[in-house]
């Protein structure tokens, strides 16, 4: 039996898992007493395999959702994490393209619920029909009881001495000298990540010459669907070459640098489809609502992959619901375009 990850239905199941999570913004926060914020929660199916996924730390998200050894048709498959499940009434769910996942705790510390994929077939891949699998999960971490604030006594302050002003000597100046251009590193890491290939337009071999003993799959989003690259299969791949400022997905063995050198000008404006974008962000360093204002009231939910390999996500105009984050020039995220026809983003210094 062979062991396979599948990214398709993970990231088109963000698209379900994020309907999902508007719809419980309409509904209103819902308390929760038996998820633990916070924890990690690991346990086995009835498939034989191992599921394990954290409680966000404000308990309203199951994150990081990951499952081993899924039999289907006669193979182990791997769910990945790299979906965000919303937490309502101290139960989650999600379908994912046919695929459904569903848990509840029904005691502190433990958590249970059923699984089952259906992966439809992807030429020349087949698809395959996983049974109805139930889980089980427990956690070792215990509620933590809320202190009272203890009341801070009230410092008594220091009269700030005066400084005896000195003279500022006369500052000699020297000669500019000529910049360089410094390739920027992307620290990568095990698992799912995505990244900006910032390079010239070349062979993707050569692109990935750097990490390329490490990479298990390249996966680039488009508007009909998703390109691959795998290596030494070009039966299955369906990527040839890289342009500069292409948004990747890669999936690693293992953690590595990949220090990149710009080629030629970053865009200063990004074409947008409806729907799903992997966007190549060029501007400058700046809080997420900042970047996206020039494409306020277009776009429903913007996310970006965490190092652990978790999904920070900002919504319009709900800073209840929204991860505080900066976006850093060529960072890669995934935003959502309800805006019809699409739109066009374009990166202010």
């Amino acid at each position: 039996m062979r062991i396979r990850y599948w990214l398709f239905f993970a990231l088109a199941g963000m698209a379900v898992v994020a309907v999902a999570c508007l719809i419980a913004l309409l509904t209103g926060p819902h308390a929760s007493a038996q998820p633990i914020g916070g924890a990690t929660y690991t346990g086995t199916h009835s498939g034989g395999g191992t599921i394990q996924f954290q409680v966000s730390p404000d308990r309203t998200d199951v994150e990081n959702l990951t499952l081993t050894k899924v039999p289907c048709d006669g193979e182990e498959l791997i769910w990945p994490p790299i979906v965000t499940i919303p937490i309502v009434d101290d139960a989650f769910s999600a379908t994912v393209i046919g695929t459904t996942i569903t848990g509840s705790f029904p005691s502190p510390g433990s958590a249970q619920g059923t699984f089952k994929m259906v992966v439809p077939a992807d030429p020349p891949v087949p698809g395959c029909e996983s049974p109805e699998l139930t889980w089980t999960a427990t956690t070792s971490v215990t509620p933590t009881a809320t202190p009272s604030p203890t009341p801070s006594p009230t410092a008594t302050p220091t009269p700030t001495p005066t400084a005896t002003p000195t003279a500022t000597p006369t500052a000699t100046p020297t000669a500019t000298a000529t910049p360089t251009t410094t390739p920027i590193p992307a620290d990568l890491v095990a698992g799912w990540n995505h990244v900006c290939y910032l390079g010239p337009s070349q062979d993707i071999e050569d692109a990935l010459a750097g990490i390329g003993q490490d990479v298990l799959a390249v996966y680039r989003l488009r508007a009909q669907g998703y390109d691959k690259w795998f290596p030494g299969r070009p039966d299955l791949s369906t990527i040839t070459t890289l342009s500069p400022y292409e948004p990747l997905f890669l999936l690693l063995t293992s953690s590595a640098a990949w220090p990149q050198q710009p080629s030629g000008s970053p865009p200063t404006v990004t074409p947008l489809v409806q729907g799903w974008n992997s966007v190549c962000y060029a501007g400058e360093p700046k809080d997420v609502e900042s970047a996206t204002e020039g494409i306020g009231g277009q776009f429903a939910v913007l996310y970006v992959l965490a190092t652990n390999q978790g999904w920070q996500r900002f919504v319009p105009s709900r800073p209840d619901v929204s991860d505080p984050m900066q976006l850093g020039r060529f960072a890669s995220v995934l935003t959502l375009v309800t805006e019809a026809g699409g739109s066009q983003w374009a990166f202010d210094p």
